[in-house]
């Protein structure tokens, strides 16, 4: 992913890094955007790496991430069920945190769930500003090209928060 990203931008005020986010360092006032798809729900202490993230953003800077939707990680077995013809997601355990075991590219892929208290009280007590959130679903334009995906719009996928220092 990285590389895909260092070829398609060519703005040398972009820099990229890589590096195990449980144990990240970063220079504190020193990034405008800290920006992550799809990767925090796999950090245990997500609160340590968001205080480090807040210390590292310069005053103004802005977070903006992806999770998977709490509704999605939430389930003990995560996977569309039929009843009476309808097709639904079961939703259980909502407010017990904590790691969630899943097949998805490989066995026993562990994700943290979290509800969207947690996540959106957590950046609060941090001393971020949030400027929006949003709980993604396809539009209708976007179903029509993309016909299974129909039954995204029965739960959100996906978590979307835009936050500032």
């Amino acid at each position: 992913m990285l590389a895909r990203a260092c070829a398609q931008t060519h703005d040398p005020g972009i820099r990229y890094l890589r590096g195990n986010l449980e144990r990240v360092r970063l220079q504190a006032s020193s990034f405008d955007l800290v920006f992550s798809s799809l990767a925090l729900h796999y950090v245990k202490n997500l609160g340590g790496l968001m205080s480090r993230v807040r210390r590292s953003l310069i005053s103004g800077g802005s977070l903006v991430f992806s999770v998977e939707h709490p509704i999605y990680t939430a389930p003990s077995s995560p996977r569309w069920r039929t009843a009476s013809g309808r097709r639904f997601w079961p939703l259980d355990g909502y407010l017990e945190e904590g790691p969630r075991s899943t097949d998805w590219l490989a066995r026993g892929v562990i994700k943290q769930h979290r509800t969207m208290a947690t996540y959106i009280n957590m950046l609060l007590r941090l001393g971020f500003s949030i400027s929006e959130v949003n709980e993604w679903g396809p539009t209708r334009s976007q179903r029509a090209s993309q016909p299974g995906w129909a039954d995204e719009r029965k739960r959100p996928a996906f978590l979307l928060v835009a936050a500032r220092r």
